[in-house]
């Protein structure tokens, strides 16, 4: 549960950022990614392998962002790299379906609500904190 407060203190922030300024700083990226791997080292809740595939999971997300020209953020994949050294591979997965499940809602209530036409962009990183309170919230 430590993680999770942890994860969304970072996330807030970096919402804030990405709504306001459609644009996160690079060094709360790394702050947030050092941060996980020292939480790791130093309070080792999970296995090695739920590490690394918690990484790799993030990982992934980050190189569709590469493959499709920015369509999904570089930022949204690291910042799914971070959670996933703070979460794991299990928990990170699941956030990323939540993530991606409340950007769909998000999306389709712009669509139809705000009459939000095209191919507009939202940020992905307030759903990803909204994603997290549901995990706080379930106590996941």
């Amino acid at each position: 549960m430590t993680e999770l407060l942890i994860v969304m203190i970072f996330l807030v922030v970096l919402s804030i950022e990405d709504i306001l300024w459609k644009e996160v700083h690079l060094v709360l990226l790394l702050a947030f990614f050092t941060g996980g791997c020292l939480y790791y080292l130093i309070v080792r809740q999970m296995n090695m392998y739920e590490f690394f595939g918690g990484l790799v999971s993030g990982a992934v997300v980050l190189l569709f962002s590469f493959c499709t020209k920015e369509e999904l953020g570089s930022a949204d994949g690291m910042v799914f790299v971070s959670t996933g050294a703070f979460l794991g591979l299990t928990e990170n997965l699941l956030l990323i379906i939540t993530s991606a499940f409340l950007a769909g809602i998000g999306g389709t209530v712009a669509a139809v609500i705000f009459k939000k036409k095209g191919r507009k962009r939202i940020p992905l990183i307030p759903f990803i904190t909204a994603g997290t309170a549901v995990f706080i919230g379930v106590g996941l």
